[in-house]
Parts: structure tokens; C-alpha cells; sequence
């Protein structure tokens, strides 16, 4: 979600809800799991007895893309590097290279095939295909 920086303290405040620590979580797709991990490390190392994760992501339509062209992205340094790794490409998607470069290198590390991105596919349309929202 590309939002204010304030965007989880508006959410609370507007239930009535202050004097409890808020963090907000922006890492693209793995928002949901980051916002998580922190949770539970919070209880685990007793910083509080009970927490809450929320989450929600809307995404532009279309191929991800920069917003801030006035100066370097923070994934220059991946990209320079996967192009020296992995070669220039030919999609007309970063996010298509990379994460196609990266199923390449699971296959090559842990003897990962096509078929096994091809059931957690399948499995994946299935459980959307019960979501309206999806």
C-alpha cells in the first residue's frame, strides 16, 4: 500500500483508541507477514501480553513501478547485481525478472522444479477463485 506514514495511528485514533504503541509496516508483499513477525516477537519477548496485526495492501494497477524518480531506489544495488548474475532479460517487468530470477535460483540451490511452482500456482487461483475480493 502506498500510504501516509501515519496511516495505522489515523485507523486506531478514529476508534478511540490512544495511548497504545503503533507501528506501521510498509515492505510491499511481505507487509502482512513483517506486521506478524513483529507482533509475535512483541509477546515473545514480553513487551505485552496481547497484540494486534492488521493489515491491507491496494496495489496500482499494473507492473510495480518507482515513485520518487528524483534519486536512487533502494533496489538499485539488486538490480545492478541480479543483471550481473542473471543477465539483462528481455520482460518488460522488473518484478517479472525478479521474481522469476529468484524461482531460477530456488531451483538451482534446492533442486526445486517447475511442477512445484505450478501446484502452489494451482492452489493459489483455487483459494482466490472462493475470494470476491481477490
Amino acid at each position: 500500500m502506498y500510504g501516509d506514514s501515519t496511516a495505522g495511528q489515523r485507523a486506531v485514533y478514529e476508534m478511540g483508541t490512544t495511548g497504545i504503541p503503533i507501528v506501521n509496516v510498509n515492505n510491499n508483499c511481505s507487509t502482512g507477514s513483517t506486521a506478524l513477525y513483529l507482533a509475535a516477537n512483541v509477546v515473545k519477548g514480553g513487551m505485552a501480553d496481547c497484540v494486534m496485526a492488521l493489515g491491507f495492501e491496494k496495489m496500482f494497477t499494473g507492473s510495480l513501478k518507482s515513485f520518487f524518480l528524483d534519486r536512487t531506489g533502494p533496489l538499485a544495488k539488486f538490480h545492478i547485481q541480479n543483471k550481473a548474475l542473471r543477465g539483462e532479460g528481455k520482460t518488460p517487468s522488473f518484478a517479472i525478472k525478479a521474481f522469476g530470477d529468484a524461482g531460477r535460483e530456488h531451483m538451482e540451490k534446492y533442486g526445486t522444479k517447475a511442477e512445484h511452482f505450478a501446484k502452489v500456482a494451482e492452489k493459489n487461483h483455487r483459494h482466490s477463485s472462493n475470494n470476491p475480493y481477490s
